[in-house]
């Protein structure tokens, strides 16, 4: 428990210069008993209490005075993130009243006082005395303690089972009573502590172990711990067995001639045969205790204790030996616990299958096995996205029905709605979520790089191609997704070489000569409108149909303001954790400006406004209308402008109304003259008694 989770942050500050009628009303009003004095520049200068106004009354001594001839400059002032135990270390705290609590600058924050710490001490020692009694009701060991008059005041649960006795009739009474051969009264009289003792009480052997209890040097009573100690015989004996066992196996796995090696679950090596230790160039029993990937090169035993998928002949490159092993999970009690593999072949040439499986794979190992490893999957999931507005209830219950298919997604919506995040979340919800999630933006690169990038090159393809080529992003898509971002500025024969592969699923790089299947899964997004775009000539027709089998539009943000205060929630919980200063929310008027704001960049001008926010917040725990920029404030004074135009025009409307009526009654009646009382032509006149409904 820290100070600043139990202080009051209902500060009210004094100055030096206030009188003390002043200093008293303040706390008649704030009614406290006490406040901190602060100078200019609000720094804590001292402190006053109403014993000190009641010390200048009695003395008759209280007209004309000020806070500062009186407050105490003896003010003990307490940090925000110290601890309640460093306090306790530190005796002085005993000798104030109440504490303020200040930041870096001396500035109050908050106030603790000397009845708040001892109700959480009182509350803290109360939970932890509870705490220990309900540890040793549930331990296994029975436990006796006495006093040092040697009445026994505690007796558990386990010491009740062991003995047959009843706390209720041993508590209270002395201890050699009870249990004549306890020990516990010689240890109270020698204050020499007694271990493995063994002793019957009952019908039970028991083993124990007894100690004085020492405060301040001086002996205030005894404790003893004891266990049945048929119990710990049957513990030894199991033990045994369990050693036998282990010898058995152990001598079993050594004769195995191929390599066998165990891991537990985070990937330590728990048991190797010499075979295997051979085979690697390395001690058996020395790697014991060693992560694997220290010891087997490009091993996956550690990966495999993690997911509980077994890999059955999978090949693997150990120095210059291919060889083909098998690797399962170790499941006890239904848990995975670790790991065992096993060397099948220690050269793949006596494996005619796996030789073929091989030859298909070792040329592209080498390209982009390493490539694989740095994907990674989707990063949101449909809860990631914030929103309960019915467009994004419809839309995420779309996008969910999407996820169970293999079609392609067109995802449309301005820039900044979260077309991204619903691309994540639909390949998190499909079957392929295992696969990896390629993401690749067209508007980034140039055509003549974004060809290479999608589809990869081999060696030589170009200068500067890399030796041995390139797989692209839809090799790395193999299995799971690739989301095209901005596909709308991808160029017309761009174009043309995607609707290939979208309707084929086949690739051929960058100056290669063989087409690779491939299985993926497409989402497309953009910003610009498509279908226009197919009109000016600039989208292929038959891309856009093949793109869009499943879409979905995700609507502005000014067209979904209700989700706007979830939004900022969630967005200031993330801006939280990486700023200095934690805002705990947006205050009702700044919200109402958010709420009115226009918001054309969307969710991520709106993250950006609440970060903007959050650097120019002092020490306000919420966000107001100051803190946010001036283009979002300018809705609000438009709208009050608008608000006194229409106040203007009614003001000039019940004028003209008073006016008409006072002409009419001048003119008894006679609309004619009335019109000229007024200076306006007759037909104006009928126009105005019809606006207002006038009937005289």
């Amino acid at each position: 428990m820290r100070v600043r989770d139990l202080m009051s942050t209902n500060v009210v500050t004094l100055t030096p210069e206030m009188s003390l009628q002043q200093a008293a009303v303040i706390f008649h009003n704030s009614r406290i008993d006490g406040a901190p004095v602060v100078d200019a520049n609000g720094k804590v200068v001292g402190l006053m209490t109403k014993s000190h106004l009641v010390a200048a009354l009695a003395a008759n001594n209280f007209d004309n005075r000020t806070v500062a001839e009186v407050m105490t400059t003896d003010v003990f002032t307490l940090p925000a993130n110290a601890t309640i135990s460093e306090l306790q270390q530190k005796n002085k705290i005993y000798k104030y009243g109440r504490f303020p609590v200040v930041d870096a600058e001396n500035r109050p924050i908050g106030l603790i006082t000397r009845t708040d710490l001892v109700k959480y001490l009182s509350e803290r020692s109360t939970f932890l005395a509870e705490e220990l009694k309900a540890v040793l009701d549930s331990v296994c060991n029975g436990v006796i303690v006495t006093n040092a008059e040697g009445v026994v005041t505690l007796f558990n649960p386990a010491a009740e089972y062991i003995t047959g006795l009843n706390a209720e009739d041993v508590i209270g009474r002395f201890v050699e009573e009870v249990i004549p051969n306890s020990g516990l009264r010689r240890v109270l009289e020698t204050g020499v502590a007694e271990f493995n003792q063994r002793q019957h009480i009952g019908r039970c052997q028991i083993i124990t172990n007894r100690s004085p209890i020492f405060r301040d040097h001086k002996i205030i009573g005894s404790v003893a711990i004891f266990q049945d100690i048929t119990e710990l015989q049957s513990v030894a004996a199991e033990l045994e067995d369990v050693k036998n066992l282990k010898s058995m196996l152990e001598a079993a796995i050594e004769s195995i001639f191929e390599g066998f090696v165990a891991v537990d679950k985070n990937g330590y090596i728990t048991m190797m045969n010499q075979a295997y230790g051979e085979f690697l160039g390395v001690d058996a029993k020395e790697v014991v205790g060693k992560h694997v990937t220290k010891v087997i090169q490009n091993t996956r035993m550690h990966i495999v204790a993690q997911t509980g998928k077994a890999e059955i002949g999978e090949v693997q490159r150990i120095g210059s030996n291919t060889v083909v092993v098998t690797r399962k999970p170790i499941v006890q009690d239904g848990e995975i616990v670790g790991a065992v593999g096993k060397v099948l072949f220690k050269d793949v040439k006596d494996f005619k299958v796996l030789a073929r499986k091989l030859s298909s794979l070792q040329s592209e190992l080498e390209y982009y096995k390493e490539e694989l490893r740095k994907v990674h999957g989707g990063k949101y999931t449909i809860e990631s996205i914030i929103g309960s507005s019915d467009k994004m209830d419809w839309l995420k219950t779309i996008a969910l029905k999407a996820a169970k298919g293999n079609s392609t997604v067109l995802i449309l919506g301005e820039s900044g709605t979260g077309k991204e995040l619903f691309a994540h979340a639909i390949h998190n919800a499909s079957p392929r979520c295992h696969g990896p999630f390629i993401k690749i933006n067209c508007a980034a690169l140039p055509e003549n790089l974004l060809e290479a990038e999608l589809f990869g090159y081999d060696e030589g393809a170009f200068t500067g191609a890399r030796k041995g080529g390139k797989p692209g992003k839809f090799e790395l898509a193999n299995g799971g997704t690739i989301f095209l971002d901005e596909i709308g500025d991808m160029s017309f024969t761009m174009q043309a070489k995607l609707l290939r592969v979208l309707q084929e699923h086949e690739i051929e790089r960058v100056g290669g000569t063989k087409t690779n299947k491939i299985d993926f899964r497409v989402i497309a997004a953009t910003n610009r409108d498509l279908e226009a775009m197919i009109e000016r000539g600039e989208f292929r027709q038959d891309l856009y149909y093949r793109l869009n089998i499943v879409s979905l539009h995700i609507p502005p943000l000014r067209e979904r303001r209700e989700d706007i205060p979830f939004l900022c929630k969630a967005l200031l919980q993330k801006i939280n954790h990486h700023m200095q200063h934690w805002v705990e929310g947006v205050s009702p008027e700044a919200m109402e400006l958010l709420m009115e704001y226009s918001w054309p960049g969307n969710v991520r001008e709106l993250e950006n406004v609440l970060e903007r926010a959050v650097n120019l917040i002092d020490e306000e725990a919420y966000i107001l209308p100051e803190h946010l920029p001036p283009v979002v404030r300018k809705s609000q004074k438009a709208k009050d402008m608008d608000e006194k135009a229409k106040d203007l025009a009614g003001i000039l409307q019940e004028t003209e109304k008073q006016a008409i009526y006072k002409a009419l009654e001048e003119a008894g009646g006679n609309k004619s003259k009335a019109a000229k009382l007024l200076g306006i032509h007759r037909s104006g006149f009928y126009q105005k008694l019809n606006k207002y409904n006038i009937k005289f």
